[in-house]
């Protein structure tokens, strides 16, 4: 019987960013609602604060959500979160790593990355006994040398646990077919989402549907992608940030 998995990435835009007519107080009821309309079962989040946290966790109280703060592994410095919708699928474990050559070290920064980045690995269980890792992530925005060596780390930790079904997500800074990307399907991750799909980040709030497509799903060879696309949904006409979530529907 087949197993069906429907993930969803998202850049919510930090809370501290000088943003005015859209800054977190202003969108924030809209960015939960762009969450719910993607209706998918595992989202992954990037750039939320602890305030932005706490907020989440009272809208969505029912869903496990799992990850550390990137400054100290607790609370501090923004997150790379991963939500659980209440359901068939169980929370076996999760764990925080830094972007960095010392992936335990809280606060470490990485290579030429101008900021420290982290990923958020998760291992779920189905019910039904299926198995299957998440990796949701932020690359560095700055470092050219951080983000390919961040994809080969992430690469690294999923191969060493070939025993569960794999997809890694988030925003990555870097284009389809950039050496980041590269370094990832190279061994042997694949891109869900369609080059057709258009772009995922807006800076500055545009609303653009055309610039880069800096925030991508991949999984390993064991799913099928069902289906996969760039939300641009605005709930109430109001911007939710200033990326697109991305989600897709796999199926093992």
């Amino acid at each position: 019987m087949s197993r069906q998995l429907r993930v969803a990435t998202f850049n919510i835009r930090n809370s501290s960013a000088p943003d005015g007519d859209n800054a977190w107080p202003v969108r924030r009821q809209a960015t939960v609602a762009a969450i719910e309309a993607l209706d998918a079962e595992v989202v992954g989040l990037q750039e939320v604060l602890p305030d932005q946290l706490d907020y989440l966790r009272e809208q969505f109280a029912d869903w496990r959500i799992v990850g550390a703060g990137r400054d100290d592994g607790v609370h501090a410095g923004e997150h790379s979160v991963v939500l659980i919708r209440p359901g068939d699928w169980q929370v076996e474990s999760h764990e925080t790593r830094w972007l960095s050559p010392e992936p335990s070290r809280p606060g470490s920064v990485g290579w030429d990355a101008d900021l420290t980045r982290i990923a958020t690995l998760v291992r779920l269980r189905h019910a039904d006994g299926t198995r299957v890792g998440v990796a949701n992530t932020h690359y560095d925005h700055a470092g050219e040398i951080a983000r390919v060596e961040s994809s080969r780390l992430l690469a690294q930790w999923l191969a060493a646990e070939p025993s569960l079904h794999w997809i890694l997500m988030g925003d990555l800074n870097a284009t389809p077919g950039s050496p980041p990307l590269k370094a990832l399907t190279g061994a042997g991750l694949l891109d869900a989402v369609p080059e057709s799909e258009g772009g995922s980040e807006h800076g500055e709030f545009t609303g653009a549907t055309d610039r880069d497509r800096i925030d991508h799903i991949l999984t390993d060879s064991s799913w099928r992608v069902v289906d996969a696309a760039v939300s641009h949904f605005r709930p109430d006409g109001r911007l939710p940030s200033d990326h697109w979530p991305v989600a897709a529907t796999l199926s093992l």
